[in-house]
């Protein structure tokens, strides 16, 4: 609805068109207009200091979560993004608050990080659950995990595809949300909200 879209929008700096302005150009997949709404408002909800991030890209979302005050870990397995994130964090005087690893995540060593209260998952799709399985073990009580492109552009409904390669990754995040949803120990809702978010919340 116009409305609310209207009521609710983001006001965004001449740093972050910038960079969504690059995304665009260069098909650099970043968190929709609705889900960073979303990630935002639990980032307050929980008052989240630490917040890891797995799929750093050029810095977007890293940057809008350490906005609000928090201190964000995340990483980048490609080494030009890694740099290009390095510089925009550097741009938008965040360096102090912004920790960015040019590593794989699922290889890092974890006891280089530390607990946090958020974890925002926004990597490569078809490890969705093997992140999920590593990182889980440095959330404080109650923390959260949020993942983003679970609806895929609307292909998780689709039932033809243009490609096998297509379809596997399709397949994969449909069993990762139908395998986020089984897990015992959170309690998981997967929303329709800018490309699909799932908020998992430690028990």
């Amino acid at each position: 609805m116009e409305y609310l879209d209207n009521l609710n929008k983001l006001e965004f700096s001449n740093l972050d068109i910038e960079l969504r302005n690059y995304a665009k150009e260069n098909d650099v997949p970043i968190i929709q207009d609705e889900g960073l709404h979303f990630l935002r408002q639990v980032i307050m909800l929980k008052n989240a200091r630490n917040i890891l991030e797995v799929g750093t890209a050029i810095g977007y979302s890293a940057i809008q979560m350490a906005k609000l005050g928090a201190n964000v870990d995340t990483i980048e397995i490609n080494e030009e993004s890694y740099k290009i994130a390095l510089e925009n964090v550097k741009k938008a005087n965040l360096s102090d608050k912004i920790t960015i690893y040019n590593e794989d995540a699922l290889l890092i060593d974890i006891s280089k990080l530390k607990k946090y209260d958020l974890i925002f998952i926004d990597a490569a799709k078809a490890q969705y659950i093997n992140f999920f399985n590593k990182f889980k073990v440095l959330l404080n009580d109650k923390g959260v995990i949020v993942t983003d492109n679970l609806l895929f552009h609307g292909l998780v409904l689709e039932t033809e595809f243009k490609s096998r390669n297509l379809r596997q990754l399709v397949n994969k995040i449909r069993n990762y949300n139908e395998w986020l949803l089984e897990q015992d120990d959170f309690d998981t809702t997967i929303y329709n909200i800018g490309d699909g978010l799932a908020l998992s919340i430690k028990k």
